[in-house]
């Protein structure tokens, strides 16, 4: 069932901007919740996306609603869910119809006894009037005390409109016993039900709906024990479900390493990371699991997979490590007409990717599949949810709204004669040398300069004296490993330039500095995988009535603006470099010449 070369892998489209800060690389645990929806609003509107995500502290949030009205390319902050960043909650949402319901409870490495260990259920409902959503009061469904905790909850929602929540309760010996309550009124109360099983130590599964039925299957951490199963026929009484047996004699790594879809047939597809870390996918019919295929044979405690579905075919997204902890690839592979198609490779860059989840089904024709993922430098550190994508060929795609960042029509001129460059081939503890003009501190280490302090009420200013010109490119490769902004300025004179920034955000912005402050005149995506790679930046300035600037990250032009304010910056000036903080390398320095503009 493996090793067929297809068409669905013929495109990939590169990871985008990094979509929302979060503090480790590991922010999107747990693997067998879903974390995202996808909501069809109408009224000729591009669907939206939710996005739940744990933040821990970072931006001063906890756990957050995320929105997307561009397909998922790009996010913002909607709304909080539980804002204790203290208390780190991870969610699981389900849309039902254009509201969202959702469960979230505790999750973290270790897991002791707390009375603040519960679980809520709660609705966020659509209100068409202001196009958002609004919650309801969070209902309470398990109430944790000094001796036990819950954790691990899942939210189904079965063909009779009844909604089922899971989770795994703490018990005193250190084991854990699957938890089970549902509504009938729809979500206004909850009741407790008999319990779905036990294991010895943490467990963890998937509650799911495959139609009329519902699939619960769980396992436990560090035993070699087989994975068990429990089915419900949704025509059956409330307290009826099957006996416990084995769904298949492995265990499943940590009972969580998962992630599951229905089939729209009334069975299931089944990706998991066995206790030996590797990955297999099992096929459910509805009654009895298939036989496994092993879709990665690496092994590593930090790989995980998350599946979408769309027809009736499969998307597998998974992480692979190249070196632990610090450098991973996300990959894909593709199940469609009962055959696996081989591995393509989405993001090699060198930083840590933890928990990869996507949604659970996209529409037939829709022209990319997209995976959400922990990015950060390696699994302990701060980092970003980023995003990769694999293209459908032949979808129609999303509807989306005009592009804000549309480039300003107009050519620019073409480079010509170089004023200046510097590779920086020497080593000084202060200082770039005598062509250059600085206020902050510079040093260099022999290939590159950095800037050498945290000047946040102002820059690190490096001015390129042979550089002076009005029509001109300056261009240099910079890191600012996703710390703050950093950039390059040109016509510089006195306290005024002009300036291209890179944000930490996996954003750009050109500015008019004059006096104290700036005016953003433009701003746009940088197109970046994440705001740790390094960057070539490219600036271009020319004209004075009006004054046209064009901004390039990595050889593409991202964004374009015209200057015809009175305050515009006419006249010649310094090219140079330009950050707030200490330990930002810049590279291949180079100035030239404009040629007319039109």
């Amino acid at each position: 069932m493996v090793g067929f070369s297809t068409a669905l892998l013929a495109t990939v489209l590169a990871s985008l901007a990094p979509v929302v800060p979060v503090s480790g690389g590991n922010a999107l645990t747990l693997p067998a919740q879903r974390h995202s929806v996808r909501i069809d609003t109408g009224s000729g509107r591009p669907p939206t996306w939710l996005l739940t995500v744990q933040q821990e502290g970072a931006e001063g949030r906890g756990l957050s609603f995320f929105r997307s009205d561009d397909g998922g390319r790009t996010f913002r902050f909607a709304a909080a869910l539980q804002p204790d960043a203290s208390h780190a909650d991870r969610a699981e949402v389900l849309a039902v119809g254009r509201d969202v319901a959702l469960v979230y409870s505790f999750e973290a490495p270790k897991l002791t006894a707390s009375r603040r260990h519960d679980v809520y259920f709660q609705w966020w409902r659509y209100r068409p009037e202001t196009h958002d959503w609004a919650p309801q009061p969070a209902v309470r469904i398990f109430d944790a005390d000094d001796t036990t905790a819950y954790s691990r909850a899942l939210l189904a929602r079965d063909s009779r409109g009844r909604l089922w929540v899971q989770a795994f309760r703490l018990d005193s010996d250190g084991g854990s016993t699957a938890v089970l309550s549902v509504s009938t009124d729809g979500g206004a109360s909850f009741q407790r039900q008999a319990n779905l099983g036990r294991v010895k130590r943490r467990g963890g599964g998937r509650l799911l709906s495959l139609g009329s039925k519902l699939v619960f299957i769980y396992a436990m951490h560090d035993g070699f024990e087989p994975t068990r199963l429990r089915i419900r026929d949704d025509a059956e009484p409330l307290d009826t479900w099957s006996s416990v047996r084995d769904a298949f004699s492995e265990g499943i790594y940590h009972g969580a390493a998962l992630s599951a879809v229905a089939d729209g047939r009334g069975g299931m597809h089944l990706v998991y990371k066995d206790e030996s870390e590797r990955l297999y996918h099992r096929h459910f019919n509805g009654s009895t699991f298939g036989p496994r295929t092993l879709l990665e044979g690496s092994s590593d405690w930090a790989m995980q997979a998350a599946t979408t579905r769309i027809g009736d075919t499969l998307y597998v997204f998974y992480n692979t490590m190249r070196e632990p902890n610090v450098s991973y690839e996300v990959r894909a592979r593709v199940l469609k007409d009962g055959r696996f198609s081989e591995p393509v490779v989405l993001d090699s860059r060198r930083t840590y990717k933890g928990y990869p989840n996507a949604l659970e089904t996209l529409p037939e024709g829709t022209s990319e599949v997209p995976c959400f993922f922990g990015d950060a430098p390696d699994a302990n550190s701060r980092g970003y949810v980023s995003r990769v994508a694999l293209a459908v060929p032949g979808g129609g795609g999303e509807e989306e709204p005009p592009d804000e960042d549309e480039e300003v029509p107009g050519s620019e001129p073409e480079p010509g004669e170089l004023l200046f460059g510097d590779t920086f081939p020497r080593t000084s503890s202060s200082g770039l040398g005598s062509d250059w003009r600085l206020s902050g501190l510079w040093m260099t280490d022999g290939r590159r300069a950095v800037s050498d302090l945290d000047n946040p009420a102002g820059d690190n200013l490096a001015l390129a004296l042979p550089s002076r010109c009005a029509d001109c490119q300056v261009q240099a490769r910079l890191q600012a490993f996703g710390a703050d902004e950093a950039g390059l300025v040109v016509r510089a004179e006195g306290d005024a330039r002009y300036a291209l920034v890179l944000l930490p955000q996996g954003r750009i912005q050109l500015r008019r500095y004059r006096g104290a402050g700036f005016t953003v005149l433009g701003e746009a995506a940088s197109g970046q995988a994440s705001p740790w790679d390094a960057a070539t930046l490219s600036l271009s300035v020319w004209g004075a009535g009006p004054v046209r600037l064009s901004a390039s990250v990595d050889g593409q032009v991202r964004l374009r603006v015209t200057d015809d304010d009175p305050a515009a910056l006419t006249g010649e000036g310094d090219a140079g470099l330009a950050t707030p903080i200490a330990g930002v390398w810049f590279d291949d320095f180079l100035v030239r010449v404009l040629g007319t503009g039109p």
